[in-house]
């Protein structure tokens, strides 16, 4: 099933944008449907209604055991990052877990050195995974989709951009953590976080980063908004500041963030079924990708990536090279 996106997401417009150092973000606003009721992974684990656990007490790396014992569905976003257990993962994709279901979630390790178990269940940080890695990963599981092998992404991808990130950033992890870098820099990405304010009916936000897009991140609702703002502010700066740590770019490029919207409306959404309730939502062409769910009828959450150059995820490739510059 196809769709564009203009028609499942009505008269998406930007508010006017705020600057902190190199990131820019813009509100975003649209005439979407009816909020639908769920909780986010956050609340749901706060409230205990919601377990995570590795898969059958041995664990599987590319998998996690999620059981959902409350009525309420609970929506799990792509990036979100799950703590403890025998090794940290990151959410592959987003998912709307339906009420009193258990599901194997697939996910992929960002603690490459730690195969032990820490703690019984996992927890969330209240974290998404650099919005690099997340690009990282939607480009990975949609050919892992295409290709007929699930919501899978390639594992050592994953441990590279992370690997290549640390070593950018000064920060030695024993284990090659994911965490150690976002809470090395915590003071700094802090900063950032408490730069950006939350717009009256806002729904969404586009980043930009050095004056080039990076990414359009929609929700049903400003309430659900409202429940990610941070974590999606922090995934932006953590690149913002990876960026400006290296310098001033050489290039001043000319960008209009309406422009990019309106091209952005015209690009085709593939429609599947997710793994639970709803739909799986695929963007690609040869300039973004992304990908979100929609359930009954409503867009749940959608983020599109703007790919700088054509090709399998130049922005993750030339972060594996230490040449973010060039593309940013």
């Amino acid at each position: 099933m196809t769709a564009f996106l203009k028609d499942i997401l009505n008269n998406l417009s930007l508010g006017p944008g705020v600057t902190h150092a190199n990131l820019t973000v813009f509100p975003v606003h649209h005439e979407g449907g009816v909020a639908l009721p769920y909780l986010s992974l956050d609340k749901a684990l706060e409230l205990g209604v919601v377990e995570i656990t590795e898969v059958g007490g041995g664990g599987e790396v590319p998998n996690v055991s999620v059981a959902n014992r409350g009525d309420t569905p609970v929506l799990i976003l792509a990036g979100e990052e799950l703590v403890g257990a025998k090794q940290n993962r990151l959410v592959n994709a987003t998912f709307l877990l339906a009420g009193n279901t258990r599901l194997i979630l697939p996910v992929s390790c960002v603690e490459q050195g730690r195969w032990s178990p820490r703690t019984a269940r996992f927890q969330s940080q209240k974290r998404l995974s650099s919005y690099l890695l997340r690009s990282r990963v939607h480009q990975d599981v949609s050919d892992s989709l295409k290709a007929g092998r699930g919501f899978r992404a390639d594992q050592m991808e994953v441990w590279d951009e992370i690997r290549d990130k640390a070593a950018r950033l000064g920060v030695a992890s024993p284990t090659g953590a994911m965490a150690d870098i976002f809470e090395s820099y915590e003071d700094q990405l802090r900063h950032y976080t408490q730069s950006f304010p939350l717009s009256p009916h806002q729904k969404g936000l586009l980043a930009v980063l050095n004056g080039r897009p990076a990414g359009l991140e929609v929700f049903d609702s400003h309430p659900s908004l409202a429940r990610y703002f941070d974590k999606l502010i922090q995934s932006y700066a953590l690149d913002a500041l990876d960026l400006h740590l290296q310098g001033p770019s050489s290039s001043k490029p000319r960008f209009s963030p309406e422009a990019w919207l309106e091209e952005v409306q015209e690009l085709p959404v593939t429609a599947s079924p997710s793994l639970s309730l709803g739909e799986d939502l695929r963007v690609k062409s040869r300039r973004c990708l992304g990908a979100g769910l929609r359930y009954q009828g409503v867009v749940l959450y959608l983020s599109i990536f703007a790919q700088n150059r054509p090709g399998k995820s130049g922005l993750a490739r030339a972060s594996r090279r230490g040449s973010l510059r060039r593309i940013i």
